[in-house]
Order: structure tokens, then sequence, then C-alpha cells
């Protein structure tokens, strides 16, 4: 046995914090890369969106993709502020306090400034904040439609960018 053979190269895990951030940036390319495709297709097809979505409506389609787009950038937000806690591994489980009262709604004027109601960016923030990350993670799938591609991918969201599916480690 040659000394190469014997000697093991050091494999270097990505942290639980790393490997949230790589899904959460497959996340938003692949949100991204939908709304220009989106795009593209309905001026060329306009029954596109219709057999993919549902609707013609492309501003409530967008608005919907763009809320996930938010919510993902919350979510890496939260995830780079806490990357130590992440990584440090599960806490013990405590009581929890009681539940806090809903946010106020917000003004009629900001309401109607937005298609369908959808929530402004600080509002999306304070729920990614109170929300468990899977359930944030999940609640993007759905925004950007990715979540029946999920399932075909074996129930997770890694293999929603192939060019960066083959590039990361398995």
């Amino acid at each position: 046995m040659s000394a190469a053979a014997s000697t093991a190269t050091p494999t270097t895990e990505p942290s639980r914090s790393g490997r949230l951030l790589d899904l959460l940036r497959r996340l938003i390319d692949y949100g991204r890369e939908l709304a220009t495709t989106l795009h593209q297709r309905a001026a060329a097809d306009p029954a596109f969106a219709r057999v993919f979505f549902g609707t013609t409506d492309l501003a409530s389609i967008l608005a919907r993709i763009l809320c996930g787009l938010n919510r993902a950038d919350a979510l890496e937000a939260r995830v780079r502020r806490r990357a130590s806690h992440l990584d440090a591994g599960p806490r013990p489980a405590v009581a929890r306090s009681a539940a806090k009262p809903p946010a106020a709604q917000p003004a009629a004027a900001e309401a109607e400034a937005r298609p369908a109601g959808l929530p402004t960016p600080g509002q999306i923030a304070a729920q990614v904040r109170r929300q468990p990350i899977g359930a944030v993670i999940a609640d993007i799938c759905r925004a950007i439609s990715a979540s029946r591609r999920a399932i075909r991918c074996g129930g997770t969201c890694s293999g929603l960018s192939s060019s960066t599916a083959a590039a990361s480690p398995a």
C-alpha cells in the first residue's frame, strides 16, 4: 500500500448553516430564473402561464414569486445572524411563553398598493423570525411553485437547480 493511499484526504462537511445558505441560494436562483422564464415564455405563448400556474394573471404570479424571494432573503439574513447557534447543534427543549397578540394590520392604502394583499417585506421578515426554519423553507417552495418539482427530486428542494446540484457534493 502506498503512502498516498494510506493517508486519508480530509473531507470537510459544510456546517448546518452553510447547508441552509446553499439551499436558500438555490431557491433564490430558481425563483429568479422562474420569473425570467415566465416573462419570456408568457410573451411568446400566453397559454404557457395558464398551463403551469393555472392563471394568465402575470402580475399575480410574479407577486407570489416575489413574496417567496422576500421570504428567502429574510431567512438568509436570519441564518447568517444565527449561524453560530445553528452550527452548535440542537438545544434542549424549553417551555415556551404564551403567544403574543397578532400584529396590527397594515393601513388600507398600503394593502391596496400590493397585489392581492401580499405582505410587505417587513411583515415577511417578522413572520420568518417567528416560524421554524423548515416551515419557512416550505413556504418559499410553495411561493415559487417548487413543491411539485421538489417531490420529484426525492422530497427535498436540493435538486431544484441542475447546474448547482451537479457542482455540490453528494
